[in-house]
Order: structure tokens, then C-alpha cells, then sequence
């Protein structure tokens, strides 16, 4: 695909999201279609400068085109008097009471254990290979006992997009929707931190029906969940 193919991908996705917008957005305003139009001209000029606009598939690109819109949404409410504290914490109860469906995704023939393999692949590629501003992880398999999976990111595509709007307060809430979407799968997500949290690294460890280790409960101040008072 062309860029401009690329492009309008990602412009799409945050359209078919739209629906979700509008309702997170009048928890805050009357006039939340007005916010979701001018939310979508905001992601719609972030798009030339995004992470993975040249690699759409790559398996850590889908986060930053989701948090991009998050923050689109939010930049548009901002001027209302929405706080990234408000903000974030009512996107965390709408996902929480709606939990968002997986996108519809092409089978490409391959199985679980080949897409892994790819994850694990492009972990690797990106330690020497990462463009700016794009995650920079390694990929982690575990021996099932203390955990099955997970990852350690060293540089956080997800800070570098934020960091540009002023909106670092918001990436801890970014963070948190890894639990929440962990807790709804009953994926076993444990962490001690995130980058945006201070951690020199975000060390994902994810167990099948394990005991989570929840961000919002180590650091209450930065995230402020209604869900979890």
C-alpha cells in the first residue's frame, strides 16, 4: 500500500470509533458530536508525523494509532475545562462498562505460534532498526510457571507522540487500559511500572488466569481510577 493508502487506513479507524467518541465525549459537553468532528480534524494532522504510518501492520502499531485518538479526543475537550485526570479516568469506566471489541482483522493463514514468532521478530528489529518515535522493545517468552509471555520496552512510542501536545499526565491512563484490557481477558498482566510512570522500562509479564499487578494500585496519584475507589 502508499502512503497515502497508509494514511487513510488509520484516518478510518479513528472514524470507525466515532460512536465510542461521542459517548466518552458527553460525559464532559451538549455538543459532543461538534468535539468528536473537531477531535477528528486533530488526529487527522497527526497522521503525517505518527509512528508506523509507513508499517501499519506492525504488531505494535495498532497502540499508537488507538492512544493518538485518545488524545485527539482529549486536546479537542481540553479547551472545555476537561482535565487529563477527568479525562483519563472516564475513558477507563466507558471501557470498563463497554468494553471495546476487537478490530476486524484479515486472516492472513498464519498461526498463533507464526505471529508470535513475528512479535518476537520485530522486537528484535527494532533495538537497531526503529525509526523515531517508535517503540523500542524486546519480546520475552516465559516458561509458563512465573509467566507465559511478555516484553520489556526500552523507548515508548506512546510518551514520544504525547510529549508533543503536552499531554504527559494522560500516559499513565494509556497505560492503565493494558490492565483494564488484561482484566477483561483474564490475561494475568503484572507490572511494576511504565516509563511514563518513571520506570526506566514498562515490563509487561502476562500469565493465563494469573493474579494481576495493576498499575492504578501503585500509583493511585498519577492514576485516578472512579472504577477502583
Amino acid at each position: 500500500m502508499t502512503r497515502t493508502e497508509n494514511e487513510q487506513r488509520i484516518r478510518d479507524q479513528f472514524g470507525d470509533s466515532r460512536e465510542r467518541a461521542i459517548n466518552l465525549a458527553s460525559r464532559f459537553v451538549d455538543d459532543a458530536e461538534v468535539v468528536v468532528d473537531q477531535a477528528a480534524e486533530i488526529f487527522d494532522s497527526m497522521i503525517p508525523d505518527m509512528a508506523y504510518v509507513d508499517n501499519p501492520d506492525s504488531p505494535m502499531a495498532s497502540s499508537v494509532f488507538i492512544c493518538c485518538g485518545s488524545l485527539a479526543l482529549f486536546l479537542a475537550l481540553k479547551p472545555r475545562g476537561v482535565d487529563a485526570h477527568q479525562y483519563g479516568g472516564a475513558l477507563l469506566d466507558s471501557m470498563r462498562s463497554t468494553p471495546p471489541t476487537a478490530p476486524e482483522t484479515t486472516d492472513d493463514g498464519t498461526s498463533p505460534q507464526e505471529r508470535f514468532s513475528r512479535f518476537i521478530a520485530s522486537g528484535e528489529a527494532s533495538q537497531s532498526t526503529a525509526s523515531p518515535g517508535e517503540f523500542v522493545f524486546e519480546a520475552l517468552v516465559g516458561d509458563r510457571s512465573e509467566y507465559d509471555w511478555g516484553m520489556n520496552i526500552k523507548s515508548c512510542a506512546i510518551c514520544h507522540a504525547f510529549s508533543k501536545y503536552d499531554a504527559m499526565d494522560l500516559v499513565p491512563y494509556m497505560c492503565a487500559t493494558d490492565d483494564l484490557m488484561s482484566d477483561i481477558g483474564a490475561q494475568g498482566l503484572r507490572r511494576t511500572g511504565t516509563i511514563a510512570l518513571g520506570a526506566h522500562q514498562c515490563d509487561f509479564r502476562y500469565k493465563s488466569g494469573g493474579e494481576p499487578l495493576r498499575l492504578v494500585g501503585q500509583y493511585p496519584d498519577r492514576i485516578r481510577d472512579p472504577g477502583q475507589e
